[in-house]
């Protein structure tokens, strides 16, 4: 079975480019727009690993991080962003995010993080196409 990604970006056609990327390298993929939504979906589909954006619409991508943490659920979050200062990643860190990516960023970028992220989450990822 493929490892299962959760990728929270409001952007539609960022939505819709690591969904591409991230199922022809081997990944199961669901996505939202919704930032609300997320934490009772991530409990739902139990992903292997979430791609979050940090600035979404309807709440913030860190109240999500909080909520899903707060919630129980230990897999890997990655935090997308534009944004590179100190304090956003000291951020991220403390509430228990797994890393970020700097928006934008590289296709391979995308899939080296994710599967660097599983493996350190003890995932098996070898027989994933490359």
């Amino acid at each position: 079975m493929s490892p299962r990604v959760f990728v929270v970006e409001d952007d539609p056609l960022l939505r819709e480019g690591v969904d591409l990327i991230l199922t022809h390298a081997g990944y199961s993929v669901t996505t939202t727009a919704v930032g609300r939504d997320a934490a009772h979906l991530a409990a739902r589909f139990r992903p292997d690993l979430v791609l979050l954006d940090i600035r979404l619409p309807d709440i913030s991508g860190l109240t999500v991080l909080s909520s899903l943490r707060a919630a129980g659920l230990g897999m890997p979050i990655i935090m997308m962003t534009a944004d590179h200062r100190p304090e956003t990643v000291r951020d991220v860190m403390s509430m228990g995010g797994s890393g970020y990516l700097l928006k934008p960023f590289e296709p391979q970028d995308l899939v080296a993080r994710v599967r660097l992220a599983l493996k350190s989450a003890g995932q098996k990822t070898h027989h994933l196409k490359g």
